[in-house]
């Protein structure tokens, strides 16, 4: 069986196990029920996300012949969403442990948003694609408004919805386009020796165009955006995390899979539409680059803040698609790591400041906490220096990889907005980071990180410290076994498909 269908089936277990489980305790009331019942349940989901870990591990078989292929760069992508899914799950938990909702409904939606997004990155149809998207994105709406005691949670998930609507309707016009002018739906005929009038021919040119329209507007790259700090500041941390984890990472990675599967437009003469794509990238960028950090520099907002550094994160990621049949794929794929667990640990820190209502939700909220837990303030700075790309962190390895493909491929405006934005990432960051250093005014209570955060935090800052030395110390062999698995996974997109 294929391992995608594997959190579909788990979330169906959890709704039958919450449908069907004995009457709770009269003993346990309010959050302690609630708690119990998210480990019961959360323990359904992690056994689900095992079992496609195991899968990938002892099957590296390739599923030709179906709509879904398990390809090496599907298989990537899969243990990508596995790794970010259980900090995920781990960060639900101190959700569910404040009883701001029942636990099975969401843990349910999250495993048929993973199920979306694991089936987007493995097909090799454009149909399935879109609908894969569907699947993935509709739970995640409805897991933005999942604390409805509050207005902004309401509001950012109706923008999203929006968001989502909106890419949906651009990227269904242009399979329907490419549709009509090959007459088939997977990406290998985007590539095929038959299309070489048909890559010049209108509908080619503009059913391209809008299917990479609608998943520029799914990134949330500028200026598709606006829509992702709000969620940032409404949604709980744990579908937070999942919006800038999974989410993000799945369109780029369908990004990165349609852009090798269509050579021809981007190797087509100078002034056809395919020609401009990498120059469009370039100015989406750059524009997300500025526009996200500089508006970093003014909010008051924490989580606000850490939306916008989150904004001119994929401003790199885009930058890094613009050299994606070179040297930019394999940045693209460490940036998506980096990024995942910097803001993975930066939300987890996060959670752990809010166990109370708005405990901590403007950067004055931070005073103090270098002298309350120097240890947490220590890792919220690991982590948002590794956003800002600082020296001996992950997020520099990825940003000083994606900036290297882009002066290998001559792009240097590109090179030099990449600098600039850097410093105003720092900038940014500087903020909360000189905030943690003042002494507290003792009207906040203080909370500690539970297990489940500990966990997170652990997890992230091992991640972050230890490939970010990886270039000072010499590559290890787990660094190296991450490297030659990027490389595989890129090569993998390079190997022409059997012909069905």
């Amino acid at each position: 069986m294929n391992p995608v269908w594997l959190p579909a089936i788990g979330a169906l277990l959890v709704l039958a196990f919450d449908l069907t489980g004995a009457p709770r305790n009269a003993a346990e009331t309010g959050a302690r029920s609630t708690a119990l019942s998210g480990i019961r349940l959360g323990s359904v989901a992690a056994l689900a996300l095992a079992g496609v870990a195991i899968t990938l591990g002892f099957d590296d078989r390739r599923f030709y012949g179906s709509l879904l292929e398990l390809d090496t760069f599907g298989i990537f992508g899969l243990g990508y969403v596995v790794l970010a899914a259980g900090m995920v799950l781990s960060l639900s938990l101190t959700h569910f442990g404040m009883a701001r909702s029942r636990p099975a409904e969401p843990i349910a939606l999250l495993l048929f948003a993973w199920t979306g997004s694991m089936c987007a990155l493995v097909t090799d149809h454009m149909l399935v694609m879109v609908i894969a998207f569907e699947v993935a994105w509709l739970p995640m709406i409805a897991l933005v408004a999942i604390d409805s005691r509050r207005l902004s949670s309401s509001e950012s998930s109706l923008k999203a919805f929006f968001a989502h609507a909106f890419a949906s309707l651009v990227l269904a016009h242009g399979v329907a386009f490419l549709y009509g002018a090959t007459g088939r739906l997977d990406f290998s005929a985007l590539a095929g020796a038959d299309l070489v009038m048909a890559s010049t021919s209108l509908f080619y040119s503009v059913g391209l165009t809008l299917v990479l329209v609608g998943l520029i507007a799914r990134a949330a790259i500028a200026p598709f955006h606006p829509w992702s700090p709000d969620v940032h500041e409404g949604a709980p941390s744990f579908v937070t995390t999942h919006v800038s984890t999974i989410a993000q990472a799945t369109t780029f990675l369908v990004l990165v899979r349609v852009l090798h599967a269509a050579p021809g437009p981007l190797l087509a003469e100078p002034g056809s539409i395919g020609a401009r794509i990498p120059e469009l990238l370039t100015i989406l960028g750059a524009v997300a680059l500025v526009w996200g950090h500089a508006m970093a520099l003014i909010q008051v907002g924490l989580r606000r803040l850490v939306g916008w550094l989150v904004v001119g994160q994929i401003g790199f990621l885009t930058l890094a698609l613009v050299e994606v049949q070179g040297d930019g794929a394999r940045a693209l794929l460490l940036g998506l790591i980096a990024s995942g667990v910097s803001i993975a640990g930066v939300m987890a820190t996060l959670s752990s400041l809010s166990h109370h209502e708005r405990a901590c939700e403007h950067v004055g909220d931070l005073a103090g906490m270098m002298q309350e837990s120097p240890v947490r303030a220590g890792l919220f700075g690991l982590f948002l220096l590794s956003l800002g790309g600082l020296p001996g962190t992950i997020g520099f390895l990825a940003r000083f990889r994606t900036l290297a493909s882009l002066e290998h491929g001559g792009h240097r405006v590109a090179l030099l907005i990449g600098l600039g934005a850097t410093v105003l990432a720092l900038m940014a960051i500087s903020r909360p980071l000189l905030a943690m250093l003042r002494p507290s005014d003792g009207s906040g209570g203080a909370s500690r990180a539970l297990s489940n955060e500990q966990f997170v935090l652990a997890i992230c800052a091992v991640i972050v410290v230890y490939f970010g030395v990886m270039p000072i110390v010499g590559e290890t062999n787990m660094a190296g076994q991450l490297s030659v698995w990027i490389d595989r996974a890129i090569e993998s997109l390079r190997v022409a498909p059997p012909i069905r």
